[in-house]
């Protein structure tokens, strides 16, 4: 039972905590994009319009710039996989605007660039200040 567990998580992703993380990342973008906490974009409860705009954002964006398919976007995001699919064609019919299209080219661009900065850290030992020398 267990191994069957793990093993479908494993077909999801590789590696879910760091997808986790990564949406978490996204989300907190979309946050200072949009005025929205990352609580209130992140929350299970039925939330204001600008709240579940911004979710539906972040779950586009995951989407596209990690190039995920959409049970991983709904396994980082702890959401359904036709809830991340309904937030992706939202998001898709709004960019019709040119304004919005604009705006969540921006986003992406920052969001795209963003990690691209970011060292990888992963398997480094770090020592306290002081030892080891």
């Amino acid at each position: 039972m267990l191994a069957q567990i793990l093993e479908e998580a494993w077909a999801i992703s590789p590696d879910p905590r760091r997808d986790r993380l990564a949406a978490a990342f996204v989300t907190h973008a979309v946050a200072l994009a949009t005025g929205v906490a990352p609580v209130d974009i992140t929350s299970d409860k039925r939330t204001h319009k600008s709240a579940a705009r911004a979710r539906q954002i972040s779950i586009y964006l995951a989407h596209v710039i990690f190039h995920w398919p959409l049970t991983r976007v709904a396994f980082a995001f702890g959401r359904d996989r036709t809830t991340c699919a309904h937030a992706c064609h939202r998001i898709e019919d709004l960019r019709e605007d040119r304004v919005f299209d604009a705006r969540m080219t921006a986003l992406e661009a920052c969001v795209r660039q963003a990690p691209e900065t970011i060292p990888d850290l992963a398997g480094i030992e770090f020592q306290r200040a002081g030892l080891g020398r």
